[in-house]
Protein backbone atom coordinates (compact mmCIF):
# COMPACT_ATOMS: atom_id res chain seq x y z
CA UNK A 1 0.00 0.00 0.00
CA UNK A 2 0.06 4.19 -0.73
CA UNK A 3 4.53 9.72 2.92
CA UNK A 4 7.48 11.70 4.11
CA UNK A 5 9.41 11.20 0.89
CA UNK A 6 9.44 14.95 0.61
CA UNK A 7 11.28 15.20 3.94
CA UNK A 8 14.51 14.14 2.36
CA UNK A 9 14.03 13.33 -1.30
CA UNK A 10 10.92 14.72 -2.88
CA UNK A 11 7.11 14.89 -3.13
CA UNK A 12 4.03 13.75 -1.50
CA UNK A 13 -0.05 14.48 0.02
CA UNK A 14 -4.02 14.86 3.70
CA UNK A 15 -5.98 16.69 6.38
CA UNK A 16 -5.61 18.72 9.57
CA UNK A 17 -7.53 18.14 12.79
CA UNK A 18 -8.23 15.86 15.78
CA UNK A 19 -10.41 12.77 16.25
CA UNK A 20 -10.88 9.08 16.92
CA UNK A 21 -9.20 6.12 15.26
CA UNK A 22 -10.98 4.00 12.68
CA UNK A 23 -9.26 1.13 10.93
CA UNK A 24 -10.50 0.54 7.42
CA UNK A 25 -8.74 -1.47 4.75
CA UNK A 26 -8.77 0.63 1.56
CA UNK A 27 -5.95 -0.91 -0.46
CA UNK A 28 -7.66 -0.40 -3.80
CA UNK A 29 -6.19 3.09 -3.93
CA UNK A 30 -2.72 1.62 -3.91
CA UNK A 31 -3.57 -1.43 -5.92
CA UNK A 32 -4.33 -4.40 -3.70
CA UNK A 33 -8.05 -4.36 -2.86
CA UNK A 34 -11.48 -3.00 -3.63
CA UNK A 35 -12.61 -0.66 -0.84
CA UNK A 36 -13.44 2.93 -1.80
CA UNK A 37 -15.22 6.11 -0.84
CA UNK A 38 -18.95 5.83 -1.41
CA UNK A 39 -20.11 7.45 -4.66
CA UNK A 40 -22.72 9.58 -2.88
CA UNK A 41 -20.02 10.99 -0.63
CA UNK A 42 -17.82 11.63 -3.65
CA UNK A 43 -20.62 13.47 -5.41
CA UNK A 44 -21.28 15.65 -2.37
CA UNK A 45 -17.58 16.59 -2.35
CA UNK A 46 -17.39 17.17 -6.06
CA UNK A 47 -16.32 20.58 -7.26
CA UNK A 48 -18.99 23.33 -7.42
CA UNK A 49 -18.21 23.37 -11.14
CA UNK A 50 -19.17 19.71 -11.47
CA UNK A 51 -22.39 20.64 -13.21
CA UNK A 52 -20.71 22.61 -15.95
CA UNK A 53 -21.64 21.72 -19.52
CA UNK A 54 -20.15 18.46 -20.75
CA UNK A 55 -18.99 17.25 -17.36
CA UNK A 56 -21.98 16.05 -15.35
CA UNK A 57 -23.26 14.21 -18.43
CA UNK A 58 -20.11 12.08 -18.73
CA UNK A 59 -20.84 8.38 -18.20
CA UNK A 60 -19.67 6.51 -15.14
CA UNK A 61 -16.07 5.34 -15.37
CA UNK A 62 -14.11 2.34 -14.17
CA UNK A 63 -11.28 4.46 -12.72
CA UNK A 64 -11.73 7.18 -10.10
CA UNK A 65 -9.13 9.91 -9.40
CA UNK A 66 -9.06 11.28 -5.85
CA UNK A 67 -7.09 14.17 -4.35
CA UNK A 68 -4.96 12.50 -1.68
CA UNK A 69 -4.81 15.73 0.30
CA UNK A 70 -8.57 16.35 0.59
CA UNK A 71 -9.99 12.86 -0.13
CA UNK A 72 -12.29 14.54 -2.68
CA UNK A 73 -12.76 13.47 -6.31
CA UNK A 74 -10.98 15.36 -9.08
CA UNK A 75 -14.16 16.57 -10.75
CA UNK A 76 -14.21 17.91 -14.31
CA UNK A 77 -10.44 18.27 -14.69
CA UNK A 78 -8.24 17.36 -17.70
CA UNK A 79 -6.27 14.16 -17.08
CA UNK A 80 -4.11 11.76 -19.04
CA UNK A 81 -4.10 8.07 -18.12
CA UNK A 82 -1.54 5.47 -19.15
CA UNK A 83 -1.67 1.69 -18.82
CA UNK A 84 1.34 -0.57 -18.47
CA UNK A 85 0.84 -4.31 -18.70
CA UNK A 86 2.61 -6.45 -16.14
CA UNK A 87 2.54 -9.50 -18.39
CA UNK A 88 5.79 -8.83 -20.25
CA UNK A 89 8.52 -11.49 -20.20
CA UNK A 90 10.98 -11.34 -17.34
CA UNK A 91 13.60 -8.65 -17.90
CA UNK A 92 11.48 -6.83 -20.49
CA UNK A 93 9.73 -3.56 -19.63
CA UNK A 94 6.17 -3.22 -20.83
CA UNK A 95 5.58 0.05 -22.71
CA UNK A 96 3.09 2.53 -21.29
CA UNK A 97 0.05 2.94 -23.55
CA UNK A 98 -2.19 5.99 -23.65
CA UNK A 99 -5.56 4.86 -22.25
CA UNK A 100 -7.44 8.15 -21.80
CA UNK A 101 -7.02 11.86 -22.41
CA UNK A 102 -9.83 14.23 -21.50
CA UNK A 103 -11.87 15.46 -18.54
CA UNK A 104 -13.03 13.48 -15.53
CA UNK A 105 -16.76 13.42 -14.78
CA UNK A 106 -18.48 14.93 -11.74
CA UNK A 107 -17.33 12.00 -9.60
CA UNK A 108 -13.74 12.25 -10.80
CA UNK A 109 -14.13 9.15 -12.97
CA UNK A 110 -12.85 8.17 -16.41
CA UNK A 111 -13.31 5.00 -18.43
CA UNK A 112 -10.16 3.23 -19.57
CA UNK A 113 -9.63 0.04 -21.52
CA UNK A 114 -7.42 -1.88 -19.16
CA UNK A 115 -7.37 -5.02 -17.09
CA UNK A 116 -7.13 -3.18 -13.79
CA UNK A 117 -6.62 -6.42 -11.92
CA UNK A 118 -3.46 -7.09 -13.93
CA UNK A 119 -2.31 -3.75 -15.38
CA UNK A 120 -0.46 -0.87 -13.76
CA UNK A 121 -2.31 2.41 -14.35
CA UNK A 122 -0.87 5.92 -13.96
CA UNK A 123 -2.55 9.32 -14.20
CA UNK A 124 -1.25 12.83 -14.84
CA UNK A 125 -3.09 16.06 -14.04
CA UNK A 126 -2.01 19.67 -13.54
CA UNK A 127 -0.99 20.36 -9.95
CA UNK A 128 -0.20 16.71 -9.18
CA UNK A 129 2.79 14.45 -9.60
CA UNK A 130 2.25 11.39 -11.83
CA UNK A 131 0.32 8.99 -9.59
CA UNK A 132 -0.41 5.31 -10.08
CA UNK A 133 -2.38 2.25 -9.08
CA UNK A 134 -0.70 -1.11 -8.85
CA UNK A 135 -2.57 -4.11 -10.27
CA UNK A 136 -5.16 -5.39 -7.82
CA UNK A 137 -8.64 -6.84 -7.43
CA UNK A 138 -11.57 -4.81 -8.78
CA UNK A 139 -15.34 -5.13 -8.51
CA UNK A 140 -18.09 -4.28 -10.95
CA UNK A 141 -19.88 -2.31 -8.22
CA UNK A 142 -17.17 0.32 -7.77
CA UNK A 143 -14.39 1.84 -9.88
CA UNK A 144 -10.74 1.35 -9.07
CA UNK A 145 -9.03 4.38 -7.53
CA UNK A 146 -5.85 6.38 -7.88
CA UNK A 147 -4.81 8.81 -5.18
CA UNK A 148 -3.46 11.89 -6.91
CA UNK A 149 -0.50 13.32 -5.00
CA UNK A 150 -0.19 17.14 -5.02
CA UNK A 151 3.01 18.42 -6.61
CA UNK A 152 3.57 20.84 -3.72
CA UNK A 153 4.16 19.80 -0.11
CA UNK A 154 4.33 16.15 0.93
CA UNK A 155 2.03 13.38 2.09
CA UNK A 156 2.07 10.73 4.79
CA UNK A 157 -0.16 7.66 4.75
CA UNK A 158 -0.86 5.89 8.05
CA UNK A 159 -1.38 2.13 8.29
CA UNK A 160 -1.47 -0.34 11.15
CA UNK A 161 0.66 -3.48 11.19
CA UNK A 162 -2.06 -5.42 9.32
CA UNK A 163 -2.18 -2.90 6.49
CA UNK A 164 -5.45 -1.25 7.54
CA UNK A 165 -5.96 2.45 6.88
CA UNK A 166 -5.86 4.54 10.07
CA UNK A 167 -8.49 7.15 9.23
CA UNK A 168 -9.47 10.07 11.45
CA UNK A 169 -6.43 9.37 13.59
CA UNK A 170 -4.92 12.17 15.67
CA UNK A 171 -1.15 12.25 15.25
CA UNK A 172 1.55 14.42 16.82
CA UNK A 173 4.88 15.13 15.14
CA UNK A 174 7.93 15.94 17.27
CA UNK A 175 11.55 16.85 16.74
CA UNK A 176 13.27 16.22 20.01
CA UNK A 177 10.99 17.62 22.72
CA UNK A 178 9.35 20.14 20.38
CA UNK A 179 5.89 19.52 18.95
CA UNK A 180 6.06 20.75 15.35
CA UNK A 181 2.63 19.66 14.11
CA UNK A 182 -0.60 18.02 15.24
CA UNK A 183 -2.96 16.62 12.64
CA UNK A 184 -5.78 14.20 11.93
CA UNK A 185 -5.65 11.78 9.02
CA UNK A 186 -8.43 11.98 6.42
CA UNK A 187 -10.65 9.28 4.87
CA UNK A 188 -7.64 8.01 2.92
CA UNK A 189 -5.50 7.84 6.08
CA UNK A 190 -3.35 10.70 4.77
CA UNK A 191 -1.84 13.73 6.51
CA UNK A 192 -0.62 16.58 4.34
CA UNK A 193 2.13 19.14 4.92
CA UNK A 194 2.25 22.19 2.63
CA UNK A 195 5.94 22.67 3.39
CA UNK A 196 8.91 20.36 3.95
CA UNK A 197 10.84 22.94 5.97
CA UNK A 198 9.96 21.78 9.53
CA UNK A 199 11.36 18.31 8.80
CA UNK A 200 14.68 19.22 7.25
CA UNK A 201 17.75 17.63 8.73
CA UNK A 202 16.35 15.96 11.86
CA UNK A 203 14.53 12.76 12.75
CA UNK A 204 10.78 13.02 13.34
CA UNK A 205 8.93 11.12 16.07
CA UNK A 206 5.26 10.39 15.38
CA UNK A 207 2.87 9.71 18.25
CA UNK A 208 -0.76 8.54 18.21
CA UNK A 209 -2.92 7.33 21.08
CA UNK A 210 -3.02 3.54 21.31
CA UNK A 211 0.13 3.08 19.23
CA UNK A 212 3.86 2.87 19.91
CA UNK A 213 5.71 6.03 18.90
CA UNK A 214 7.45 5.73 15.53
CA UNK A 215 10.69 7.51 14.67
CA UNK A 216 11.36 8.35 11.03
CA UNK A 217 15.01 8.94 10.17
CA UNK A 218 14.73 8.84 6.40
CA UNK A 219 12.97 7.37 3.36
CA UNK A 220 14.04 3.85 4.32
CA UNK A 221 11.62 4.07 7.25
CA UNK A 222 8.66 4.89 5.01
CA UNK A 223 8.05 1.74 2.99
CA UNK A 224 8.67 1.07 -0.69
CA UNK A 225 6.77 4.17 -1.79
CA UNK A 226 8.67 6.50 0.54
CA UNK A 227 5.57 7.91 2.22
CA UNK A 228 3.93 5.20 4.35
CA UNK A 229 4.04 5.25 8.16
CA UNK A 230 3.22 1.95 9.87
CA UNK A 231 2.09 2.28 13.48
CA UNK A 232 2.13 -0.69 15.85
CA UNK A 233 0.26 -1.17 19.08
Amino acid sequence: MKVLRGIWVGVAAAAIGLGSTCQVRRPDVTGTGDERIDEEVQLERASPDAGQAGCAAEPAGNLSLIDARTASPLSCVPVTVFVESTGCPEGVSCPAVLAYRGDTNALGQVRVKAGLDADRVSAVAEGYVPSYRRPGPVTQAAPAEIEMIPSEGFLLKFLDAEGNYLTKLSVVFKQGADVIAQMRTNELANAFFPSRTPFAGEAVTIEAEGFTAATVNGPADLGEDGHTVVLRR
